[in-house]
């Protein structure tokens, strides 16, 4: 069934949400074994404060850790230059138009207290990838030979950027749902890195898998499916979640990357196989990794087969809340939805929203932006007045912890240059509504 407007969101959420679903680089290779159960990583705890376990960092190991060419690039008496990076557009589909907006959202709400010690915060024209490789490394070059960008914003669903940004030793920031983010001193990933280079050591994290296993009824087999899309970085990404749903104890009972790339055209033969994958019954928790139209059709398809279980999904945004496939879904968020505005650093993102850009939805996208804006200005202001790239990049990567109480995880750095935040929420969508639980935190370690 087709949803016009709905679709029109084309998040292929699965590359949204750090399990490789939509890369455009394969992350095979180092840490794909799997993974047993340690007691000791089994408990979830507060938004802060996570173990890392045996995961560490050495910060001279990173790449892009060279003295910036030109330390004062963007930078004025009165003025700091931010260059936009997005895929805005894309033939596929998968895109993040939105990102731009909710990154402005945020540097306009800096810019109304007052800018950064004295400085305004200029963002520059976004420039679109286009969702196609080369262009994201072309246009990463323009911001940094044209726009001369000090740090640059980035929502794109391909990691080329890098080379032109580490020549510049450009800081960038975002959600690391790409390669950019991982294994180098200048990329901030709000969640940390969620998808290493191939042959990079991996770590994993229990957050995503305890959350899911706490929303099943008590006694509950622990089994899962796996269904992702039939590309190299999607089968990498199923790897990832399954290794976290294997430290939290499930046993993974199907895990094909079955889903043409081109769209799911007939449902039929993977919700055969998913409903008998348990020694002839259903598991009790499906994942898909898939692109929004394949995410509806396979929710719909195992419902109409008699599926009971939780379907689970990184798909969340409040335009798709009507969708009647959807209901009764689970949506993993890595940080707090924009529904929770009780929470009151959501409350004040809401609030931006509706003052600087009314009617912009709180989607996953938008949302993204905001808090990479939020992280980069928070990073500009600890770094005060005498502000070069180089002292901007020794303050984040000195010990540096980036945290929103009860919206954003903690992340660390320079450790998440190589690991992912171990935190999630579990969103739920009931009669149209999502809500949420806190977001918790589990532990990462490093993969077999």
């Amino acid at each position: 069934m087709r949803h016009p407007g709905r679709v029109a969101l084309v998040l292929s959420v699965a590359c949204a949400v750090g399990v490789a679903g939509c890369s455009t680089s394969s992350s095979g290779g180092a840490g794909s074994g799997a993974v047993t159960v340690n007691p000791a990583l089994s408990k979830l705890g507060p938004d802060h404060g996570w173990s890392q376990t045996n995961v560490t960092v050495d910060p001279a190991k990173l790449a892009c850790g060279s003295k910036a060419p030109d330390p004062n690039r963007g930078i004025t008496a009165t003025s700091i230059k931010i260059g936009s990076l997005a895929t805005v557009t894309s033939p596929g589909g998968v895109a993040f138009g939105d990102f731009p907006t909710g990154a402005k959202i945020r540097l306009d709400a800096a810019n109304a207290a007052g800018g950064v010690a004295g400085r305004h915060l200029d963002l520059t024209t976004t420039r679109d990838d286009g969702a196609d490789p080369g262009r994201d490394a072309d246009q990463a070059k323009a911001i940094v030979q044209q726009d001369q960008a000090f740090a640059t914003l980035v929502g794109t669903t391909n990691g080329s950027y890098i080379d032109a940004f580490c020549t510049a030793e450009m800081p960038f920031f975002g959600w690391g749902n790409n390669t950019g983010f991982c294994g180098n001193a200048i990329g901030f990933g709000i969640t940390g890195c969620q998808t290493p280079k191939t042959g990079d050591p991996r770590a994993y994290d229990t957050g995503g898998a305890l959350t899911i296993a706490n929303a099943l009824p008590a006694g509950t087999a622990r089994t899962a499916a796996l269904i992702g899309l039939d590309n190299d970085a999607a089968r990498q990404g199923i790897i990832t979640v399954g290794q976290g749903l294997q430290s939290a104890g499930f046993k993974i009972v199907y895990n094909k990357s079955s889903i043409p790339v081109s769209g799911l055209t007939d449902a039929t033969a993977i919700v055969n196989a998913v409903m008998t994958a348990d020694s002839g019954k259903p598991p009790a928790v499906v994942f898909y990794v898939a692109q929004f139209g394949d995410a509806v059709k396979l929710s719909g398809a195992l419902k109409a087969a008699g599926f009971k279980g939780a379907l689970v999904s990184p798909i969340y945004d409040p335009r798709v809340s009507t969708v009647p496939e959807l209901e009764g879904t689970y949506a993993l968020l890595q940080w707090q939805g924009g529904f929770a505005t009780d929470i009151p650093a959501v409350a004040q993102m809401a609030a931006d929203f509706q003052k600087y850009a009314p009617g912009t939805a709180l989607s996953l996208t938008s949302m993204a932006g905001y808090w990479s804006a939020d992280m980069l200005v928070k990073a500009l202001e600890k770094t005060g007045q005498n502000l070069t790239v180089d002292a901007f990049l020794k303050t984040l990567n000195t010990n540096y912890t980036n945290y929103v109480a009860a919206a954003v995880p903690e992340t660390r750095w320079p450790l998440n240059h190589i690991a992912p935040a171990p935190c999630e929420t579990l969103a739920h969508l009931t009669n149209g509504k999502w809500t949420a639980p806190a977001l918790q935190c589990g532990a990462i370690a490093k993969a077999p």
